[in-house]
């Protein structure tokens, strides 16, 4: 009877493993062909994710807008990169004397969860203002505050709006003390709760049943002791989860209202708005599995034989996928262009780091108490060891395998380059966990190729004295507990810049940052309106397009013998006059447009826009810019978008051109010009 008792055990943990073996198989494939997919070549401009949180879009008025004379905007709408918690986010305009001159009426647009607008009052005077905006992302939960500014009539753009930004927004709350404890005190809870399951019912348990015949009766105290440690350790696991799900609830109370928790209680307008939002939300849903696995510690505390064979310790399993679940929700992931790649990548990333540092952590605490129920000279702490490393060291390198190609695959979606890792916050960050990643696979790698082998080998000596029971052994034990409480401490370092990676933004791409890409520029000359684009606005071929409207708004239709063209003149020396006519596009009735490498260098240049039509005096718009030096590989892409997409002439919108291809640009900076 006993002999089939134990059958049946061995085959349920046989069971288990290769449940398990199967599963990490599965999720290895999936980062494989997510990787395939991501290097496909119609994929390869899809990596290039925009700007995460909610950073500044375009807007009306363009960032650096020059607006005609007595022509000032009614209100400012300004676009984000994410879906924008309203509530919470705010537009304000100012002018060069420090004084606000907006409406106070911030509010969102209907139908528009990406953007804000703000009224202004009629018959605002010439001169430049500032647009300060601070958001909430609705996608990742992070705060944003910027500003930008534009001129109506006359004059030169604010030089310096940082004293208006600290008066908005004195700090940030995206990187702080509170930010990085309060994910740090989550993710090393998430990634406890599955391994201590996966420590007792794939590495504790199995070594013990196999050793049952060969070490004394210590084991069993041992296994006693290993029980009670569990339970304490999980109630310690389930405080941590229950407290960071509070202290998450508290900060990020705070990034949106400003207001501390006990404050935030008491305005019940503010507080139903954060249980309404996207955060609130996955916060509530959050509870959910938390309290399942509250219901599973106490009938695990209540249950004093069979605890291994329990459906509460397995299920603690399926309950903490549940909750990573919920924590990528509220990730840079969840934030991207690509959530139905990046998501499952999180999620992998995160399971991968609990089933090897959550078990490391369990080793760690419950191990050593264990050891040393067992009596000392007899050669059972050597073999228990030989056993647990080698079961441990066989699940950690399918654990690092996923970590490695999740982890990977995801900077390369989110960096812009290779260079990004050494100019931005977010890629010195990510060296530094690399750095603790290494540190923490050379000490796995002492365990799993030096100590480990070298025990099994000494367990399997029938000379005890030279054997499982010799001072080499000993020392082997010793030397392999030290190493695993340097593993832990890597490993919790290794959490918290992870922490601190959750609080930083990916640096942009090149091609969506201020100040590059296409130039934009609007205004009237004559009796026409014009919108004139040059895109990529760099050394090289560039496309220039205008778009005409006469006095009525209807699109320009020019006759025989009418032409259109741009005329350039470099300003730093002497190069000519070149001149670029423009013809009418197809099917876009007062759209013409041509491609010309007339701005051969960087420099200073001029351009002049000129319409020639008989029986009316010729009118023109002239344009001063300054064209940086060439990077490598710098082309013009067409981008010539429907009517609908364009703004209207005088409307000093910010026109959303989509190039031909899987991801659009968008126009996020006005240079300035004279018309």
């Amino acid at each position: 009877m006993m002999q089939q008792q134990g059958r049946n055990s061995d085959r349920r943990i046989y069971s288990w493993r290769v449940r398990l073996h199967r599963l990490l198989l599965g999720w290895g494939t999936l980062c494989v062909l997510g990787l395939i997919l991501a290097l496909m070549p119609g994929n390869a401009q899809a990596r290039a994710l925009h700007p995460l949180h909610a950073q500044y879009d375009h807007s009306i008025p363009a960032a650096n807008a020059r607006l005609p004379r007595g022509q000032a905007p009614r209100q400012v709408k300004v676009w984000f990169t994410e879906r924008i918690e309203p509530a919470f986010s705010e537009l304000q305009v100012w002018n060069q004397r420090r004084q606000r001159v907006d409406l106070r009426d911030s509010r969102a647009v209907p139908g528009d969860p990406y953007a804000l607008v703000v009224d202004l009052p009629p018959h605002l005077s010439d001169g430049a203002y500032t647009v300060l905006f601070h958001n909430v992302s609705a996608d990742d939960g992070h705060e944003v505050t910027g500003s930008f500014s534009f001129v109506v009539g006359a004059g030169p753009l604010p030089a310096n709006t940082d004293a208006l930004l600290s008066q908005f927004a004195p700090t940030s709350a995206n990187l702080s003390f509170w930010s990085v404890g309060t994910r740090w005190l989550n993710i090393l809870s998430l990634c406890a709760l599955p391994g201590l399951s996966l420590f007792l019912l794939l590495i504790w348990r199995p070594s013990a049943v196999e050793l049952r015949k060969q070490v004394g009766p210590e084991l069993a105290v041992a296994e006693q002791l290993i029980q009670r440690l569990s339970k304490i350790y999980l109630l310690a696991i389930l405080l941590a989860l229950s407290l960071g799900w509070l202290a998450f609830w508290c900060y990020q109370g705070w990034v949106f209202s400003g207001l501390a928790p006990w404050q935030l209680l008491s305005n019940g307008g503010l507080l139903g708005e954060l249980v309404r939002s996207r955060f609130g939300t996955i916060w509530l849903a959050r509870l959910g599995p938390l309290l399942l696995a509250w219901g599973c510690w106490a009938l695990l505390l209540r249950r004093q034989y069979g605890w291994w064979r329990s459906w509460p310790l397995k299920g603690l399993l399926p309950l903490a996928g549940l909750l990573m679940l919920t924590e990528i929700l509220n990730s840079h992931a969840a934030a991207g262009r690509q959530p139905a790649l990046l998501l499952p990548l999180n999620l992998i990333h995160l399971a991968a780091s609990a089933i090897w540092i959550g078990t490391l952590l369990g080793l760690m605490i419950l191990l050593p108490p264990a050891l040393g129920k067992l009596r000392p000279g007899t050669g059972d702490r050597t073999r228990l060891l030989a056993g647990l490393i080698g079961r441990f060291t066989r699940l950690a390198l399918a654990a690092v395998l996923l970590l490695a190609l999740a982890g990977g695959l995801e900077a390369f979606l989110l960096l812009p380059s290779p260079a990004a890792l050494f100019s931005s916050d977010y890629g010195r960050a990510l060296l530094g966990k690399t750095l603790a990643f290494v540190l923490l696979l050379l000490l796995g790698a002492l365990n799993g190729l030096f100590i480990g082998p070298r025990l099994r080998r000494l367990a399997r000596q029938p000379d005890r004295d030279r054997g499982a029971a010799s001072f080499t052994a000993g020392r082997l034990q010793r030397l392999f507990v030290r190493s695993i409480r340097w593993e832990a401490v890597f490993a919790l370092l290794l959490l918290l810049i992870v922490s601190v990676l959750t609080s930083l933004s990916p640096p942009p791409p090149t091609g969506l940052t201020t100040g590059k890409g296409p130039l934009l520029y609007q205004g009237r000359m004559g009796d026409l309106s014009y919108s004139f684009v040059i895109n990529p606005g760099q050394v090289g071929a560039n496309t220039f397009a205008v778009d005409l409207r006469d006095s009525q708004g209807y699109p320009l239709r020019l006759r025989a013998g009418d032409s259109v063209f741009v005329r350039c003149t470099m300003t730093d020396m002497v190069m000519g006059i070149q001149e670029v006519p423009l013809t009418p596009v197809a099917s876009e009735p007062g759209r013409y447009g041509a491609v010309s490498s007339a701005i051969s260098m960087g420099g200073h240049w001029q351009l002049t826009l000129i319409i020639r039509r008989l029986g009316f005096e010729e009118v023109q718009a002239t344009f001063n810019l300054t064209i940086a030096a060439p990077t490598p590989g710098a082309s013009a892409l067409l981008l010539l978008a429907p009517p609908s997409a364009w703004p209207l002439p005088g409307s000093s919108a910010v026109a959303e051109l989509t190039a031909p291809g899987p991801a659009p640009l968008r126009l996020v900076q006005q240079r300035s010009g004279r018309a």
